[in-house]
């Protein structure tokens, strides 16, 4: 064989394994770059659904508090309406107890009652202030009848003028001092605000009581 021919054989040879290695290479690199799409296409989904599960998560954290805000709303609105009910309730009786109106004095008989009830005992000191002194004294033997009923025992009942200022009602004692129960207006009104859920659902209906 010539020497140009081995030359000629030998630069074929070598084409072809250059041609071999350039094919490898572009097969590699073709597989290269998709293998590189593929997994760009999967971050860029996995980021996307990142992304939306943010989203999601943020628009719901807004619009808790959103209706966290409103609620607090709501309550704040339904407590400013029931200390309006306690305020007219307090107003009302007040009036009442100024004109010495005929549920008032009913009032305070009730009151007083309710009092000996609680106590143990036949002698009761009642004391009020002395606008409701008067009245009750004025009903004092009927209340005393009726309270004597009540615990199958003669009653014997004294008054006096209680040292607080209070708007009305009375505060019941025995006459040793060992018992007494606070009756005065201010003192229902304090114990009817720890049953404000009763009054919220006067006011808003049943299952509204903690909205």
């Amino acid at each position: 064989m010539s020497l140009q021919k081995l030359l000629i054989e030998i630069e074929q040879k070598a084409q072809q394994e250059a041609n071999g290695i350039l094919e490898n290479a572009k097969q590699e690199a073709q597989k290269i770059i998709a293998e590189a799409n593929t997994k760009a296409a999967s971050l860029r989904d996995e980021r996307t659904k990142t992304m939306m599960v943010e989203l999601d998560a943020q628009q719901r954290a807004e619009l808790a508090i959103t209706r966290m805000e409103q609620r607090g709303e709501i309550l704040r609105l339904k407590s400013q309406y029931v200390n309006r009910v306690f305020e007219e309730a307090g107003k009302r009786i007040a009036e009442m107890a100024e004109n010495n109106e005929l549920q008032y004095r009913e009032l305070l008989a009730h009151l007083i009652l309710e009092g000996i009830r609680r106590l143990s005992g036949d002698k009761f000191l009642v004391e009020a202030n002395s606008r409701d002194r008067k009245t009750i004294e004025q009903a004092l033997r009927t209340i005393a009848e009726k309270a004597g009923r009540t615990k199958n025992n003669e009653i014997v009942l004294q008054t006096g003028i209680l040292q607080a200022r209070t708007l009305g009602g009375v505060v019941v004692s025995t006459l040793d001092g060992s018992q007494c129960f606070n009756n005065t207006l201010e003192a229902r009104l304090s114990a009817a605000r720890n049953l404000g859920g009763e009054v919220y659902r006067i006011l808003f209906g049943a299952g509204e009581t903690n909205e």
